[in-house]
């Protein structure tokens, strides 16, 4: 069963934070376990030791009031010592229940076998007395050695348990380390897995829309069934379905083309036949009508062109033929056929060219391009007024710049200009018409030629327009600098 997106996060998130729960689970026990067992044992240490200190005083007394008694024989000593007897022996059943190790266990049983060895000599059924007074220092003297070892055990338990502790809470932490490491391990692995599953598919559906955005249309494979798989599905569906559109308004661009040439063609000649008076003469109006006629027809012609032109980069059906080109060679005739428009508004166009290394181009790509800028500058420059064109070197190429004396353009108009069908705020000032059309074939063919096209201006004063073309990587043509 395929999980969803959901269940997937809901998963990952849970297998790590069981992982953190275990690890720290186990910390605890184990420290739990060191600290009640610890706990446990220094209680009866401690105990031992406090119990076997106070047996001295009590011993120390029983002692005192037995030798009183084995001289003056007053059974005043004797209850004495009984009562003595009697506290010591309460003492040493509470210290012998908290002995636990063998050793302690043996000495304790020596100081009891002295202990009752005194009561019985004390006591004995008539007679004298098995003991004399220096005989009980020395059973007493084995009794508090005994004490004293017991202490000194004891002492010795507590070192160990504290040493047990550091030791075992040392195992602790580094097994809790190990641990803790691999559950972050484990963690990184699943948010590792998780987030590849999520971007993964994201990136790849990044990646496919700028393909599509540049016209390749394409699907992406789906491997899952959760939301992502989802969204991957429903891309390919919009591709499909794009990739069709386009395909037919390509389709239909090469149709209104053909079908706008051969009327254009017809009435093409039929401009020439009136022209040339084959049909007649004219008088002044009606040459002034035909040079209209001429005008209208090749306005249409080129709209035509550069919107089949446009369409076809857009369709990925353009196709460029890049080689070595040296671009004053390119545009040298461009600048020429334009001069001769520009005369028409006694408008001059000056080139000034540098030394730059051949470019990897189409050259009939970039004559079109050089055209465009050209025409468009003559078109939006006043009578009288000047146009330059440069050919300067530039990082990784060579730079074509296209500056005019014109109306310029409304800084808010400039990041909108290489858009399709797109006029500036300010064209209708000049009446002038245009189509929207060939900047932004402009940049469709330099995009293709992986240069860079910008534009710079200032409103009054004029533009500048900026093609940038790579250089190419065989060849470089020194060439003289050239103004005229």
């Amino acid at each position: 069963m395929r999980l969803s997106l959901y269940w997937k996060l809901v998963l990952g998130f849970g297998v790590i934070i069981v992982a953190m729960i275990l690890v720290h689970g186990y910390i605890l026990f184990n420290l739990n376990a060191v600290y009640s067992a610890v706990t446990t044992s220094l209680e009866a240490d401690v105990a031992a030791i406090d119990n076997a200190q106070r047996l001295h005083a009590f011993l120390n007394e029983e002692e005192r009031y037995a030798q009183k008694f084995l001289v003056s024989r007053d059974p005043m000593y004797n209850r004495l010592f009984r009562q003595a007897r009697a506290q010591t022996l309460i003492r040493l059943d509470s210290l012998g229940t908290v002995l636990g190790q063998r050793d302690e266990q043996e000495v304790f049983r020596s100081i009891r076998r002295v202990h009752d060895w005194l009561q019985i000599s004390v006591h004995q059924r008539g007679g004298r007395p098995l003991l004399r007074s220096g005989q009980i220092m020395d059973s007493m003297d084995v009794a508090h050695t005994g004490l004293e070892r017991l202490v000194l055990l004891n002492q010795h338990a507590i070192n160990r348990a504290l040493a047990q502790v550091e030791e075992n809470t040392t195992e602790s932490l580094r097994v809790g380390l190990v641990l803790l490491l691999g559950a972050l391990l484990a963690t990184v692995g699943v948010a590792f897995v998780i987030t590849h599953a999520i971007s993964a598919p994201l990136t790849q559906l990044r990646r496919s829309t700028e393909r599509i955005a540049r016209g390749e249309f394409h699907t992406i494979p789906v491997r899952s069934k959760d939301e992502i798989g989802m969204v991957l599905r429903a891309f390919n569906t919009m591709s499909t379905r794009l990739k069709k559109i386009d395909e037919y308004k390509a389709d239909m661009m090469q149709q209104i083309s053909h079908e706008l040439r051969t009327p254009l063609q017809a009435m093409h000649a039929a401009y020439y036949m009136l022209a040339e008076q084959i049909a007649g003469p004219l008088n002044e109006r009606q040459r002034t009508l035909l040079t209209t006629i001429r005008d209208n027809i090749d306005a249409l012609s080129t709209f035509s062109n550069q919107f089949l032109d446009l369409a076809k980069i857009e369709a990925g059906m353009m196709e460029f033929h890049p080689r070595a080109v040296d671009l004053l060679s390119v545009i040298t005739p461009v600048i020429n056929n334009a001069r001769l428009v520009a005369s028409q508004k006694d408008i001059n166009i000056g080139l000034a060219a540098q030394s730059v290394p051949n470019v990897k181009a189409d050259p009939d790509k970039v004559a079109t391009v050089l055209n465009n800028l050209l025409s468009n500058a003559v078109k939006f420059t006043g009578k009288g007024g000047n146009i330059t064109v440069t050919i300067a070197p530039c990082e990784g190429g060579a730079r074509i710049a296209v500056k005019d004396s014109g109306v310029g353009i409304d800084p808010d108009d400039l990041p909108k200009l290489f858009t399709k069908f797109f006029q500036a705020k300010n064209v209708s000032q000049i009446n002038v018409k245009g189509t929207g059309v060939g900047l932004a074939l402009v940049k469709a063919i330099v995009d293709g030629h992986g240069g860079k096209v910008y534009a710079n201006s200032t409103v009054g004063t004029g533009s500048t327009f900026t093609v940038e073309l790579p250089a190419a990587s065989d060849t470089y043509l020194s060439q003289p600098t050239l103004t005229h």
